[in-house]
């Protein structure tokens, strides 16, 4: 009786209080992929694969505290439908204070900026595990440890709206360098706020948005292999962990109703940086970009078809030859809903050095619901 009671007073405080509740929300997406594989020096390996690709599950709330000051907090979990890996990594998550007119203060952990980017643009962001959208194979798709966040508020111009972002980061140990926290994130080298950074700029109008970002010694991945199925490969080209300096831009035009045509530039350096891989001192520097369409189907409005190729080339500062990673894809997406919506596709990918080359075609089909 007295528990029933404590539960009745929790429920009653808890549905008057003037405080609003948190959102739930999330996605789960999965897909169903096959990823032959012709080696030169090994026996075939065709693999057909069940990936989750970025599902995950949030809450997040605002709270108004004056006429133009809100509080504002988000939490987001990943989890792996197929259930390959171990639940809850951690993904955005901050608190802070937002004003209408001056924009939010985010701390906690965050995308950066420059990743931020990527997403107008890439129209297989997330595909088969992350690895067949540009987070294979070039750098800048990292989310930052011990951070601060300004996002600035929308500032009309023109017919459209500027938009700002700047993330400042600690490593928290003068002593200690960049490493991969294994948890969905990095950890930055130093001690001081504002050791690593990273900023953007974009404006967005109906017909087109553009957009300038830049990383400051962010921890991130060069020389990537994408979505290769192979345990031998012929490039014997190895991934490296290290600090990057990476400028990006990217811009996206929708010239008629239904059309979006996509773009994306960048370049980076290694930044000499504690914790650095080895071989990270070779680099001289890594080179991407993309191309790519979306149509959305007149008189058809639940389906589109798009079409991106992306590549990344790695140069070296002694005399071996560029690495270079290119990834050609083609799908199309049915929405039955703007929750829920089934996808299928087919790519290519190389990855080359010299005359060592490294071949992977995939086909794959998913579902993916928000909710």
């Amino acid at each position: 009786m007295k528990m029933k009671l404590a539960l009745a007073t929790i429920i009653s405080i808890a549905t008057s209080s003037a405080f609003a509740a948190p959102k739930l929300y999330g996605e789960i997406d999965a897909s169903l992929d096959y990823l032959p594989e012709v080696n030169a020096n090994s026996s075939d390996r065709d693999v057909w694969k069940i990936n989750s690709n970025s599902s995950f599950l949030g809450i997040k709330g605002e709270e108004k505290l004056t006429e133009h000051l809100s509080a504002i907090y988000l939490a987001e979990w990943a989890f792996y439908a197929d259930g390959d890996k171990t639940d809850w990594s951690q993904r955005n998550r901050y608190v802070g204070l937002k004003d209408d007119r001056f924009g939010a203060i985010k701390v906690g952990k965050h995308n950066t900026p420059l990743k931020d980017l990527s997403s107008p643009v890439d129209s297989f962001n997330n595909y088969i595990s992350n690895k067949a959208d540009i987070t294979g194979i070039m750098t800048g798709e990292n989310r930052v440890n011990n951070v601060v966040v300004y996002d600035s508020p929308e500032l009309a111009f023109n017919g459209g709206n500027f938009e700002a972002s700047v993330l400042v980061a600690t490593g928290e140990n003068k002593s200690k360098g960049i490493e991969d926290d294994n948890r969905g994130g990095v950890n930055v080298a130093g001690g001081g706020l504002g050791d690593a950074w990273s900023a953007s700029l974009s404006y967005s109008h109906p017909l087109f948005l553009v957009g300038l970002g830049y990383d400051k010694a962010i921890p991130s991945d060069f020389l990537g292999h994408g979505l290769l199925n192979s345990s031998d490969t012929e490039t014997q080209v190895d991934e490296v962990f290290a600090a990057a300096n990476t400028v990006r831009v990217i811009g996206r035009l929708t010239p008629i109703e239904g059309l979006a045509l996509k773009t994306l530039y960048q370049t980076s350096k290694v930044a000499d940086k504690k914790g650095n891989d080895d071989a990270a001192i070779n680099i001289d520097d890594s080179q991407g970009w993309l191309i790519g369409a979306e149509y959305k189907l007149p008189n058809q409005s639940k389906w589109t078809v798009k079409a991106q190729y992306s590549q990344n080339s790695t140069s070296f500062k002694s005399n071996a030859v560029d690495f270079d990673a290119k990834q050609l894809l083609l799908g199309a997406d049915y929405s039955f809903t703007k929750q829920a919506k089934v996808y299928g596709y087919a790519g290519y990918s190389t990855f080359e050095q010299a005359s060592a080359k490294d071949k992977q075609p995939v086909a794959g089909t998913g579902l993916e619901f928000k909710f």
